[in-house]
C-alpha cells in the first residue's frame, strides 16, 4: 500500500487519473502499481501512478486489458506512466500519454500545430 506521502507526491506530479482521455482529479484516484504487485511490482514511488476505479479496473493480464509501464529514459516523456492499449483498440499496442494536467505540453502542442499550418499556408514544407 502507498503511504501518504508517496500519494502527495504522485498527486502533486500528476495531478489525475493517468489514462489518457481521462480527466478524473486526483482525488477519485487510487494508487496504481505501474508493475502489478503480484507480479513482482514494488511500491516505490517509481512505480506508481494514479488512476481512477475506471480506468483501474481496466487494467489487467489478456488480450482485452490496458497495460501500464513506464516511458523509457531519453523518451520526451520519459519517466511518466504510459497506457498500452488492447489489440481491439490499437493493433500495434502503441504506448498512450495523458497530458491533460501538464500545461506545457498542451501549449508546446499548439504552437507546433500552429506552426505547421502557418509553414503550409506559406508553401513551407
Amino acid at each position: 500500500m502507498a503511504s501518504t506521502d508517496q500519494r502527495l507526491a504522485l498527486i502533486g506530479a500528476e495531478g489525475e487519473c493517468t489514462r489518457p482521455g481521462c480527466a478524473a482529479p486526483a482525488s477519485m484516484c487510487a494508487v496504481h502499481h505501474v508493475l502489478e504487485w503480484r507480479n513482482g511490482g514494488y511500491t516505490d514511488i517509481d512505480s506508481l501512478t494514479l488512476a481512477c476505479d475506471a480506468c483501474h479496473a481496466q487494467v489487467h493480464d489478456g488480450p482485452t486489458g490496458w497495460a501500464t509501464t513506464r516511458a523509457p529514459a531519453g523518451d520526451t516523456y520519459a519517466g511518466r506512466t504510459e497506457w498500452i492499449p488492447p489489440p481491439h483498440i490499437d493493433p500495434d499496442r502503441n504506448p498512450r500519454i495523458n497530458h491533460r494536467h501538464h500545461a506545457g505540453e498542451l501549449i508546446a502542442r499548439a504552437r507546433r500545430k500552429a506552426r505547421d499550418r502557418a509553414r503550409a499556408e506559406d508553401g513551407v514544407p
